[in-house]
């Protein structure tokens, strides 16, 4: 019975915690909401988006050197 008193009693220190923080304080300890694609897909699209950027900038010095070339 020992573990539900433990688990009874760390909830309750929890609540009383939370209820002496004031308003303001509560409020600026909130996290920030997690974007939809990192929540669902994780580091995936931030690696695309690296990949793609990456790419594009190949893209953009490759056409410079051929432009120079000429």
């Amino acid at each position: 019975m020992a573990k539900g008193n433990d688990l009874i009693r760390y909830i309750t220190e929890q609540v009383v915690d939370y209820m002496e923080k004031p308003k303001e304080e509560r409020k600026s300890q909130r996290k920030r909401k997690e974007p939809w694609q990192t929540k669902w897909f994780g580091m995936l699209p931030l690696g695309v988006s690296m990949w793609a950027r990456d790419k594009k900038q190949d893209h953009k010095k490759k056409n410079q050197n051929t432009a120079s070339d000429s």
